[in-house]
């Protein structure tokens, strides 16, 4: 015991001198742990439980769903989810790109070439192959180990150009693969094919592609099998869905927005997009922008695209009349004590599928001006693209133009729910959180007698509770009261929780994968059963927080706030924010924006306008990926671009020839009708205009010494005392490149990692920033400001890595317990060699109890160390797949035509 108080009398005097040091912290972060705001204090912006869609809320929203179908919505969000029938190839479920941690680890036929930047060819492996760890094993210019091989010198020797000072990406000829590579570790999705019709099953008939030409030349016949090509795979990482739900846009390039229009994933920036309802004995066209429902816009994408669950041609409105058919989440296992589906699926019988039909559901939980005619019957519409469908009260008769209401209007249903259960999850039960406040309750009590002190802790960070504890803050007193709080908050560590790859390199050395978990109930137990390794990773994870929210470093400029990221609801809108703790003397911090641009100085000291939550931080060159830069349909994914085109048309100049200026000057008609409305706040939900503004705000200020505005600060606004609110037709924007920043809870299971998925670990992760990025000469003039060499040493280094990898799991990910759980998922992991079927392994059910081994990280599959998800257990889906996990489904050859 006495010498574990010696360890934290050492770490709380070393602290408290770093707390003291120039720190550049950002929005509500600090140099604790504790004094980031811990999530549960952070509204989570779900329409849903807001009561935005039912009319329970506010009367002033648009009524979607029936009153008190809340649940119910998340439950049919949670079976379309892992439903393995929405794909067209009837295996591609939602859950197949994000069952792991809401993300993906699989490593065989995951490799994709940088066809985004017009590159065809696989460097690193070919098609149908499998990464391993020394696959990850590549330098960069300094001869770091950094995952795949990057090397701009080498670039620059074959003489790449640098992205020039408007933003316009540098090109060059592509580098020597053992030097550099710019293949993509993504998802592996469907077979090229074209939509043929609906089988009445859950395989769709489709014509499959047979092409020696671009990206489908790479995925040609495997062998004398079955079928033409192999699975596609993405040409971007798929991000986590855990904790989406904050994110103000989604997709890495934003696209899906954060208004749901009810059929496209681009929001307003698809000023023609409508649902139908049936009023007074009329179909109309009904205009829908539902507010903080970007995941909403991100679920109705993957469903249509032929690279991810589809095949070519395939409209929503075949969805909806495929699976109101079909059985929900039929032939998969669902636990009798799932979270959302136990009350719905067979426990009496096969234990597979649910005992409701999606029909039903849907029916139940939507207003029925979206289905049905009032009195409980169907709607039937022959649909023609051209002009407002006629209605028909008989049977729709032509399979090819005629579908329900329902059917039309599936997109609405199914985007709304399963952004509904996606909302369910967010973890707030982390070490951070624990350090933070946000977990431990109960009291603790220092002395005896009438000199006792008894302080409640709920809701306290730790460092309070030591403070208030310590009383008159002599040594003895804060030695003993940090001894009693650390040990109390020790109890509260989820009882799965173990050490990181890194932990026995930390100035409070813990060996890597020690148990450090509390108890099962903290409020009745003496003592964590793991305490003096406990408090150890306590104190690491608090250290490697305050080197993290260093100015040396600058994570927190872009990964801040408890969500750690500032791309989010609460920090663009201001909607829900945490409450800001005190700023304490001789420290610094950003001020929250709350709006979605912003302009500053920029890595190249040039002033310019962005996205906010959006940078450029030079993993890849520019041009290989434009990210943010791009547009869809002629409308830009960046709203500062966007505004430059609505100035440049109200001014009656020309727009660039890849943008649209109908579909601009509708988009500006909207915004200036105010009709994107969010609401006012968690208390008030009145809506309010959400303007595409720009931040003028005064850039870091502080207390103390640090008072005054640094001007020259790569971070400090440019503009702020002679604000100019606006964009500035022809200012420069930075938006190539530029990539949505992602949160980092639970990031020790979501790799691999960038949205190139080239890094395997944390560490490579790390060194990545430690050299400003990999190219900061090539993409100089569109790098985020917050990029900077920086080499804190091993020890904090480590400190840095236990912090994102053990600090910030939320371990009922790790376990899938909980809300966590889930059904049955059979996913794609590559083809045999011989015949070409799709390989299918197995994710078995789970219910709230979780299982017993946590998940996998992606280097421990690369690796074959085991865990739970070891993706080595064949698919036993009846008639799915046989012994040898062989896909029983695979397309036909020959599609069977409409009649």
């Amino acid at each position: 015991m006495e010498a574990k108080s010696r360890t934290v009398r050492a770490r709380h005097h070393r602290l408290r001198c770093v707390v003291l040091a120039s720190l550049l912290v950002l929005g509500s972060s600090g140099t604790h742990a504790q004094e980031v705001a811990p999530l549960n204090q952070v509204t989570v912006p779900d329409v849903n439980m807001l009561g935005l869609l039912d009319g329970t809320g506010n009367g002033a929203w648009l009524q979607v769903t029936e009153p008190e179908r809340k649940e119910a919505l998340q439950a049919l969000g949670k079976a379309l989810f892992w439903d393995m029938q929405v794909g067209g190839d009837g295996v591609t479920a939602c859950a197949t790109c994000h069952y792991h941690a809401g993300a993906d680890h699989r490593r065989n036929n995951q490799l994709s070439p940088g066809f985004k930047g017009g590159d065809f060819v696989l460097d690193l492996l070919a098609v149908n192959q499998a990464l391993t760890s020394p696959h990850y094993d590549g330098a960069n210019d300094v001869g770091t180990m950094v995952g795949f091989p990057v090397n701009e010198s080498h670039l620059l020797a074959l003489g790449w150009s640098v992205d020039a000072p408007d933003g316009t990406p540098g090109r060059g000829p592509k580098g020597n693969p053992n030097q550099d590579i710019n293949d993509v570790a993504s998802s592996q999705g469907v077979r090229a094919g074209t939509f043929a019709g609906l089988s009445g099953g859950r395989v769709d008939y489709a014509l499959l592609a047979d092409t020696d030409e671009g990206f489908d030349a790479l995925f040609t016949a495997l062998g004398p099998g079955i079928p033409a090509t192999a699975r596609r795979v993405e040409p971007r990482n798929a991000p986590t869905v855990i904790n989406a739900i904050y994110n103000l846009r989604n997709f890495w390039d934003g696209r899906a927005d954060t208004f749901f229009n009810g059929v496209s994933p681009l929001g307003f920036r698809d000023p023609d997009a409508r649902v139908k309802i049936y009023v007074d004995g009329q179909i109309k066209d009904e205009k829908l922008l539902i507010p903080f429902s970007s995941l909403a816009s991100q679920a109705v994408g993957p469903p249509l695209s032929d690279f991810e669950m589809q095949f070519a041609n395939r409209k929503f409105a075949h969805i909806g009349r495929k699976l109101a058919g079909l059985v929900p989440l039929a032939d998969q296992m669902v636990a009798c004590n799932d979270s959302l589906l136990g009350a719905l699926s067979d426990c009496s019988g096969t234990g597979r599928g649910l005992t409701v039909t999606y029909g039903g559901l849907i029916r139940d939980i939507f207003d029925e001006r979206f289905w049905g005619d009032g009195i409980g019957a169907d709607v039937c519409l022959a649909v023609d693209d051209t002009q407002n469908p006629p209605v028909s009260q008989v049977a729709c008769t032509d399979p090819r133009t005629d579908f329900t209401l329902l059917e039309y209007n599936f997109a609405l249903f199914f985007g709304l729910a399963v952004q509904a259960y996606e909302a369910t999850l967010f973890t707030e039960n982390t070490i951070v959180d624990l350090l933070a406040g946000g977990v431990a309750t109960g009291s603790v009590t220092s002395g005896a007698g009438r000199r006792a002190v008894t302080i409640d802790v709920t809701g306290m960070p730790l460092e309070t509770c030591v403070d208030l504890l310590a009383g008159n803050n002599n040594a003895a007193a804060v030695d003993n009261a940090e001894q009693i709080c650390t040990a109390h908050y020790a109890k509260f560590i989820h009882p799965g929780a173990v050490t990181g790859a890194e932990s026995g390199n930390t100035e409070f050395p813990v060996p890597s994968g020690t148990a450090i978990g509390g108890c099962m109930d903290p409020l009745t137990c003496a003592e964590s059963p793991n305490e003096a390794v406990a408090i150890n990773a306590l104190l690491s994870i608090e250290r490697g927080a305050g080197r993290f929210f260093a100015g040396a470093t600058a994570c927190a400029v872009c990964h801040f706030n408890p969500e750690f990221t500032g791309a989010t609801v609460s920090a663009l809108t201001g909607f829900g924010a945490a409450p800001v703790p005190p700023l304490q003397p001789g420290q610094l911090r950003k001020e929250a924006l709350e709006v979605p641009m912003e302009r500053m100085i920029a890595f190249n000291g040039q002033a310019h306008v962005y996205d906010a939550g959006f940078y450029n931080i030079g993993v890849r060159p520019s041009v290989e990926d434009l990210s943010l830069g791009d547009a869809v349909n002629g409308v830009p994914l960046s709203f500062a671009r966007l505004r430059e085109a609505i100035l440049l048309l109200q001014s009656g100049q020309n727009l660039p020839d890849n943008l649209d200026e109908t579909a601009i000057s509708k988009i500006a008609e909207v915004i200036a009708a105010g009709e994107l409305l969010i609401p006012t706040s968690p208390t008030d939900l009145t809506p309010r205009v959400f303007d595409l503004a720009l931040a003028c705000g005064p850039g870091l200020v502080g207390n103390g010494n640090a008072q005054e505005q640094r001007n020259g600060d790569p971070n400090n606004n440019p503009n702020t005392n002679q604000c100019i609110p606006d964009v500035i037709p022809g200012e420069k924007i930075l938006m190539n490149g530029a990539f949505k920043t992602p949160g980092l809870r639970n990031v020790k299971f979501t790799g691999p990692y960038f949205h190139n998925g080239a890094k395997k670990n944390l560490r490579q992760v790390l060194e990545t920033y430690k050299t400003a990025g990999h190219f900061p000469t090539i993409n100089f003039n569109n790098l985020d400001a917050g990029m900077r060499i920086f080499d804190l040493g091993p020890t904090d280094e480590a400190s840095v890595i236990e912090m994102m990898e053990t600090g910030l799991t939320d371990w009922r990910v790790a376990h899938d317990s909980g809300k966590f759980d889930h059904p049955e998922l059979c996913i794609p992991h590559g083809h045999d060699p011989d015949t070409g079927q799709t390989l299918l392994v197995s994710i078995p059910a789970v219910g709230q109890g979780g299982h017993g081994d946590r998940l996998q990280t992606f280097e421990e599959q690369l690796e074959d160390i085991p865990g739970a998800h070891s993706l080595l257990e064949p698919c036993s889906m009846p008639d799915i797949a046989d012994l040898a996990g062989r896909s029983l489904i695979d397309i036909p050859l020959q599609p069977v035509a409409v009649e």
